[in-house]
């Protein structure tokens, strides 16, 4: 058994010599795997300190914007102007070699008597304009008829129908203006224009066939508003898709103003709505007896130019402006955290304040952006809150 032993310890001892001869196999490090989608740290979101500044910017510039509405000019861009049924009969030659003359029932339709002058004179305004005028003085207050022609040429006399004047007062003098060549624009009659400045017995409506009483002239839904510079406009829905035809009135009487200009039989315009509720537009300038109707207007556009559009969207603004106006003073003066800590505690007037828990009302304020903490002074025991200073 020894001689065995010292075998067994013999071969033992080899197989170590052996063993400690070989080279140790190092086990290669296997590299590190990153996934791209791997978790991450999350960076806080910037705070946005003076969205409230930036915000007010806006309102103040949609309340400008909206209150100055430039809107209608874009709308009668947009729209579709209104023409008579029928092409008008008659169009007054721009220069006439005879001039102009004025013929009514006050001087017995004379067709020379009484021209109408572009020198400066007998009421004329300015000498040369091209716009010729005349004063007549009527001596009883009474409805006049007249009507405006190259003189002598009574083909050519316009209106078709004869136009009315108005006296209200004895001797009253009344200028007729007469402008041959005006301007392009959407108003008839769209080559000439002629007017009196007498008084109106009643006020404009918008008379035709798209009332519920078709062509009353005594219905006030349908009055015309002044919206400056002599101008009188009424914007309206009409209920059922058609066409219609209208002309501008005056409350409870028969004459009026369409295509032609003042008459007693005036040439109404045609419109045609496409859709149910269309706005159209009517519109008067009584400094020269002109009329126009607009529609085919985008419902956004008109909702915005004559409806209530810009108006409710300047009111939002304005109390968006208020408000954000109030909190931001209200925060820079009066939630100032410079101002509560060095006041202290409101009781005694100590420094000794010590934070306690929240309540539900505080987190609201903190919610909408007032950053409160709620706290108890150790030296009278007061507690409420103060708003919070972060370095502090």
């Amino acid at each position: 058994m020894d001689e065995q032993e010292a075998v067994n310890e013999e071969v033992a001892e080899q197989a170590a010599e052996k063993a400690s001869r070989r080279p140790v196999k190092r086990r290669r490090r296997q590299p590190e795997r990153r996934y791209r989608f791997g978790p991450h740290k999350r960076q806080p979101l910037p705070q946005l300190r003076y969205w409230r500044e930036a915000l007010l910017v806006v309102f103040l510039l949609t309340a400008v914007l909206f209150l100055i509405n430039p809107f209608p000019r874009l709308a009668q861009a947009r729209a579709t102007v209104s023409r008579p049924p029928q092409p008008l009969a008659v169009t007054p030659p721009a220069e006439p070699d005879v001039g102009y003359c004025i013929v009514g029932n006050f001087q017995e339709w004379n067709g020379r008597s009484t021209p109408l002058v572009d020198d400066g004179t007998e009421g004329d305004r300015t000498a040369g304009d091209g716009i010729y005028s005349r004063t007549v003085i009527f001596a009883e207050p009474d409805r006049y008829l007249w009507r405006v022609m190259p003189c002598g040429q009574w083909e050519t006399a316009v209106p078709e129908k004869s136009a009315w004047v108005f006296v209200t007062s004895p001797n009253q003098p009344i200028t007729f203006t007469f402008n041959p060549a005006m301007p392009p624009s959407n108003l008839w009659p769209r080559s000439y224009a002629l007017t009196a400045n007498d008084t109106l017995p009643a006020r404009v409506v918008a008379v035709g066939s798209f009332q519920a009483k078709r062509w009353d002239s005594e219905d006030a839904r349908t009055a015309m508003e002044p919206i400056g510079n002599g101008r009188y406009q009424l914007a309206t829905r009409i209920p059922l898709p058609n066409t219609y035809e209208t002309y501008v009135g005056i409350q409870g009487r028969n004459e009026g103003i369409g295509a032609s200009g003042r008459s007693l039989e005036p040439i109404p315009l045609e419109f045609t709505t496409e859709f149910p509720a269309e706005m159209i537009v009517i519109q008067y300038d009584a400094r020269t007896d002109r009329i126009a109707v607009l529609s085919g207007m985008p419902w956004w556009l008109s909702w915005l130019s004559f409806g209530w559009g810009a108006r409710i969207i300047a009111g939002i603004s304005i109390l968006g402006i208020f408000l954000l106006g109030s909190q931001i003073g209200y925060r820079r003066v009066v939630l100032r955290p410079d101002w509560q800590y060095n006041a202290g505690c409101p009781t005694c007037e100590a420094h000794d304040l010590q934070r306690i828990s929240r309540e539900t009302s505080d987190y609201l304020l903190s919610l909408i952006g007032v950053p409160v903490r709620r706290y108890k002074c150790n030296q009278c025991g007061w507690e409420g809150r103060r708003i919070y200073r972060k370095h502090h």
